[in-house]
């Protein structure tokens, strides 16, 4: 028997003590509570005030304790990674479990603990602003976002990329694993008047929703504030529902780097984004905009699974064991 816990919705937690900024060579903490009143039936409970805030877990993925054989009990952490407030992504070199007996934290020695990359990106889409406002930088942006589907195809060689362009019209490159093509079609985009950000994004969304067995990866890049869209049907509340009632457990996972240029960007757009668990990145300048897309990269690829492996001691659920996981990591 199993209680699987689970948030209603797709979350990013944030809490946390740590005041300084970490940097390479880092260590991280997730806190649990353990108990297992029959032996059989194991359960944990996250402790997101201890936890350090750079950990960020999907509870729409498995976060539960589970049974194997008649020995063993294990926790089960299907999808988590550790992002800084700068939004850089680490990587995870190792992990120790720790219990916390008689006033003291103990190292968990004659149980196991492991961890293994949980996800493949399979589907992508790229929503890419084209409007006029961003002048001579629009062939810098082609530039980083061309170099941003190498990196993806780079680490994720089965990937699909799909591309969005915006400014009076939408325009779309279907899905397909064809580099080069994609690529091409990137560099071959044209600048216009207006900024159909919502229609886009929309038009992306539906993408995505139409692969739902797969992991799924929204990307947006604009540089302003919707003009052109008709916001009786195409609005941010919209999306994000869509996103929402999704009902397939793989949700759409959002990326969105609004730059701060002459478009003069949507500030009610970021807090509703990263309300929803997106992350979100605001530059100030084009150059900016290339050391995000890279850093992007890097938080599609780096989400773990982890899994800690103990016996079935029956442990009351009124005094529940104490779990730490140290987490050493490099950047």
């Amino acid at each position: 028997m199993k209680l699987i816990f689970k948030a209603l919705l797709l979350s990013v937690f944030v809490f946390g003590c740590n005041s300084s900024e970490p940097g390479p060579g880092s260590s991280f903490q997730i806190y649990l509570d353990f108990w297992n009143t029959t032996g059989r039936n194991p359960e944990i409970r996250f402790d997101e005030i201890k936890t350090s805030k750079e950990i960020k877990i999907d509870f729409s993925q498995t976060f539960e304790g589970q049974t194997e054989g008649n020995v063993l009990t294990k926790v089960v952490i299907d999808n988590f990674k550790i992002v800084d407030n700068q939004n850089n992504n680490y990587n995870i070199e190792e992990i120790k479990a720790y219990e916390f007996r008689n006033n003291n934290w103990k190292e968990d020695v004659e149980f196991t603990m492991d961890f293994t990359p949980s996800q493949e990106v399979g589907v992508m889409v790229l929503v890419l602003d084209r409007s006029e406002s961003l002048g001579t930088d629009f062939s810098k942006i082609k530039e980083y976002a061309m170099n941003f589907v190498d990196q993806t195809f780079t680490t994720h060689p089965e990937v699909k990329i799909g591309i969005v362009d915006f400014s009076t019209e939408v325009s779309t490159f279907p899905i397909s694993n064809n580099r080069e093509a994609i690529k091409n079609y990137i560099s071959n985009l044209t600048s216009d008047r207006f900024t159909a950000l919502y229609e886009a994004m929309d038009q992306g969304v539906e993408m995505l929703l139409k692969y739902p067995a797969q992991s799924r990866v929204l990307v947006t890049f604009t540089d302003g504030t919707d003009n052109m869209s008709d916001q009786n049907y195409y609005n941010m509340d919209n999306i994000l529902n869509k996103i929402k009632n999704d009902k397939n457990s793989n949700k759409i996972r959002g990326f969105f780097i609004g730059l701060e240029g002459k478009g003069g960007l949507d500030a009610s757009i970021p807090p509703k984004l990263i309300s929803s668990g997106w992350i979100v990145s605001i530059p100030s300048s084009a150059a900016q905009v290339k050391e995000i897309f890279e850093k992007y990269g890097k938080l599609i690829s780096n989400v773990y699974h982890l899994t800690y492996i103990r016996n079935q001691q029956v442990i009351p659920r009124n005094s529940p064991v104490k779990l730490r996981f140290d987490i050493k990591t490099v950047r």
